[in-house]
């Protein structure tokens, strides 16, 4: 788990702390909830999903833009709900079973490989490969646009630290097979290069799916 994410919880809570104290001796400020209940709801989207009970509830209570300041309880019980999962480890279960589903297309890669299909299966393993990228900055809450490809998710984040700079180089390697395949330029790589990149991007997801 990331400790900036941790870090980025917890002073979320401390924030609607604040507020609820000043609630007891006035009207809270306005500005202030509402920067922390949209701070909340992007952190809590990018940790835990959409999907996930916690951002579903987070958008019930503020349905129609309404950061009520009256609500401050709920927003902190919903941040805080999110900050036990994430912490504990409950909040990346789809990541681990997108983990999964990588490794389908990665056996459905080999079996082209079998087949002497190196250049469509190096096609396929470069769309795995630019997939867990994405996975990856959402899991460390590492920005990018929707339709950034791997060169550009590697970049951001070798720059978030993420993983060391020997990785990004092997990263700007397969990215290089995967776009010589997708561009028709099939005797820039070889079927060795497409079947070690494969050995490659299955190790890469496992290490970095934990």
């Amino acid at each position: 788990m990331n400790e900036k994410i941790l870090q980025k919880y917890i002073q979320l809570i401390n924030d609607v702390d604040s507020s609820i104290r000043v609630a007891c001796d006035g009207w809270p400020d306005t500005t202030v909830v509402s920067r922390v209940v949209t701070e909340a709801m992007n952190l809590i989207k990018k940790t835990c999903g959409e999907a996930s009970d916690h951002y579903i509830r987070l958008k019930e209570i503020t349905k129609g833009d309404n950061y009520h300041p009256d609500n401050a309880t709920q927003y902190k019980g919903v941040i805080e709900a999110a900050y036990n999962d994430y912490r504990d480890g409950f909040a990346n279960l789809d990541f681990f079973v997108r983990a999964e589903i990588f490794e389908d297309f990665l056996s459905m890669a080999e079996y082209l490989l079998s087949e002497g299909y190196y250049v469509p299966a190096a096609s396929l393993v470069g769309g795995v490969l630019e997939d867990f990228l994405r996975k990856l900055c959402d899991k460390n809450v590492v920005s990018y646009q929707t339709k950034t490809k791997i060169n550009s998710l590697n970049v951001d984040l070798a720059k978030a630290g993420v993983y060391t700079a020997l990785v990004s180089k092997e990263i700007i390697a397969k990215a290089d097979i995967r776009n010589n395949a997708d561009h028709g330029k099939p005797n820039a790589f070889n079927k060795q290069d497409v079947e070690d990149m494969v050995k490659w991007v299955r190790r890469f997801i496992v290490d970095f799916s934990q």
